[in-house]
């Protein structure tokens, strides 16, 4: 299987994976919890109401049955617009596309200009980001979410269909990858004028503190960089701060984007400690990992009132140069047909 179709297909899944397992459990949120987005129930409405935004920024229709925030639903009857927009999105990747076209958009009140590239890499983006925090929620009150990372989807989903890859999913996996290491450092430089003390913060329902989840989150990629390059697994780095592994993350960036570029075979079989995946499974499981551990380290910098960096793919387009607010309305331009 293609990482592309993977990502959307393992987005869907763990969205349908977790509303199944929250139905029937308490979806109110503590008031002390303003760390997180909200209740478990204002988190699925707002993950489902948003993929369908999404999905109309890319094909210029919103799905039929389309989850409103003025109208929120109960999490058991958010199932169904949950998996009809995997539908949309697997027949908008076998379509024939330029992700990296810059093309005038509306997404709120003003006119902006954004490649393709940007709301398909934040739908997944978006739904890891905020299922993190439902998992979060679930924790503080005693109850374990099931885990949705890249492993568990290779071993519990259903098989794929028979997908087509496309060759603008390329490019497309790679702004994945830059979103993802841009992100990460970003977090980094932000962390890095962070006392000891600081670093040793904490939130309940994350990872652990801030300084453990930065070292997991750069050396678990260091480990998945070095498993689909064929040199195997690689142990923590323990760098002693975000600085040191700034550094470590400046290779593994040049890394991941020569693999990306060498047409690698993502069938091709990687030896993990817990079995042998696809390629594919280490490289869902590089950019899952990477959206679920730095939404654990924002929640603990909200929790001791800093405000973390905007590292959604939104600030990665802007960083970019591909979003872009024009002060005079541009020229409208024909919906792409998907």
């Amino acid at each position: 299987m293609h990482p592309v179709t993977a990502l959307f297909r393992r987005n869907a899944w763990s969205t349908e994976r977790l509303l199944d397992f929250c139905v029937g459990k308490p979806g109110v949120a503590d008031p002390a919890d303003t760390d997180v987005y909200g209740s478990i129930e204002m988190l699925f409405n707002h993950i489902v109401s948003s993929e369908a935004g999404y999905l109309r920024l890319v094909t210029g229709k919103f799905p039929k049955d389309r989850v409103l925030l003025n109208e929120p639903r109960w999490v058991g009857d958010l199932r169904q617009p949950a998996q009809a927009l995997l539908d949309h999105w697997l027949a908008t990747l076998q379509t024939e596309r330029d992700p990296e076209v810059v093309l005038p958009f509306q997404r709120g009140d003003d006119p902006e200009l954004m490649p393709d590239w940007l709301p398909l890499v934040q739908t997944v983006h978006h739904g890891d980001d905020h299922r993190t925090q439902v998992a979060t929620l679930l924790s503080r009150q005693g109850v374990e979410a099931p885990d949705l990372d890249g492993w568990s989807f290779a071993e519990s989903a259903p098989q794929p269909g028979d997908e087509k890859p496309r060759e603008w999913w390329a490019p497309l996996l790679r702004r994945f990858f830059g979103h993802h290491l841009w992100a990460t450092e970003r977090l980094l430089v932000h962390c890095r004028a962070l006392s000891a003390e600081q670093l040793a913060w904490s939130a309940p329902g994350t990872y652990g503190s801030l300084g453990e989840t930065l070292d997991h989150l750069v050396s678990s990629d260091r480990s998945y960089l070095s498993g689909v390059t064929g040199h195997g697994r690689t142990p923590a780095l323990n760098a002693g701060g975000p600085g040191p592994l700034l550094e470590h993350l400046a290779r593994q960036r040049e890394g991941w984007l020569a693999y990306l570029d060498s047409e690698p075979d993502f069938d091709a079989t990687v030896e993990r400690r817990g079995g042998a995946y696809p390629a594919w499974v280490v490289v869902l499981q590089a950019i899952h990992h990477g959206n679920d551990h730095r939404t654990h380290a924002g929640t603990v910098l909200l929790r001791h009132g800093l405000e973390p960096e905007e590292i959604d793919v939104w600030g990665y387009g802007m960083a970019e140069g591909k979003l872009q607010f024009p002060e005079a309305p541009p020229p409208p331009a024909p919906w792409k047909k998907a």
